[in-house]
């Protein structure tokens, strides 16, 4: 076979120029500074077809997945959100980076990709593997994994952390969230917002009796008095010092019953979560009757 110098030239032309765009891309990203400009490049990067160089295939240390990419926008977005540091960690070997926030210092975070049925990307806490939320850019959805998520604030690294980490972890996801529905996302990130605690839909209807009344023995158990509604209100509460957690009935136009929680704290500091965190014996109804009284969320996105 002939070597043609000048056509190798020219590929090796057109090769560099595909690259000088890749890294035009790449230095933008590390410059934007505002919502808007962050989702436009990396949609731009998750977007590029780094294949359309023919002879400069790159087969390097240095060249990193989508996932990474998704990571590096978050992490920007996150540090817009909280005045906590958000860290971008690369472990030796690795090609995806790793999100560390510091209000929780002994768990990590990154991207996966999700299921091609789902689309997008889950963020996941690495030790204990528990998705925490989805990230689709392209088709803009933003939500969080309630059940998931639930699981991560029973977990030991948040419990040793506490409260305040919670919350202050709990607002940073709320930042995040604000910022991207300015930008005319869909987002659901239901139970987080402290300032947002009311008419907290479950996803089960007609909850059978066994439901609630598992939940008077268990508080019970631990001294806590979960009283039956006077009235017109049908349901439950339960008064912790001075946070209220309301579980109520209503009904649609079917006659169906379908449940929510409304949580009353007059310092907007407690959420559905905190109180999972706060108190074992509502962390073990709600992981008991899940499917009944887990907050309904976009169930068909998170893909096992």
């Amino acid at each position: 076979m002939t070597f043609d110098n000048f056509e190798y030239a020219q590929q090796l032309k057109k090769d560099l120029m595909v690259m000088q765009r890749w890294q035009v891309l790449v230095e933008t990203l590390s410059q934007a500074e505002t919502t808007a400009d962050i989702l436009e490049v990396v949609n731009k990067i998750l977007e590029f077809d780094v294949h359309e160089a023919t002879i400069l295939r790159v087969a390097s240390e240095h060249w990193y997945p989508s996932t990474h990419w998704v990571t590096l926008a978050f992490a920007k977005l996150s540090s817009m959100a909280s005045l906590s540091e958000t860290s971008v960690v690369l472990p030796q070997l690795q090609k995806v980076a790793e999100l560390h926030f510091a209000e929780f210092p002994n768990a990590s975070f990154r991207f996966t990709a999700a299921p091609l049925v789902a689309g997008g990307y889950y963020l996941e806490e690495i030790s204990q593997n528990l998705r925490i939320l989805y990230w689709d850019m392209s088709r803009r959805r933003f939500y969080l994994d309630t059940d998931q998520f639930a699981q991560l604030v029973q977990t030991e690294a948040l419990q040793l952390a506490g409260l305040p980490a919670l919350k202050s972890f709990q607002q940073r996801l709320t930042g995040i969230a604000e910022q991207l529905k300015e930008l005319d996302y869909d987002v659901d990130v239901i139970g987080i917002d402290a300032k947002n605690n009311l008419d907290l839909t479950m996803r089960g209807k007609d909850l059978p009796v066994d439901v609630l009344d598992s939940l008077f023995v268990a508080a019970a158990k631990q001294h806590f008095v979960l009283k039956s509604h006077q009235g017109q209100k049908t349901g439950a509460t339960l008064k912790i010092g001075d946070v209220t957690l309301d579980i109520i009935q209503n009904r649609d136009d079917k006659g169906h019953s379908f449940w929510h929680y409304d949580i009353i704290d007059n310092n907007q500091d407690v959420t559905l979560y905190s109180l999972i965190q706060q108190l074992p014996f509502l962390a073990q109804w709600y992981n008991m009757w899940i499917d009944q009284v887990g907050l309904k969320d976009h169930r068909e996105v998170f893909v096992e």
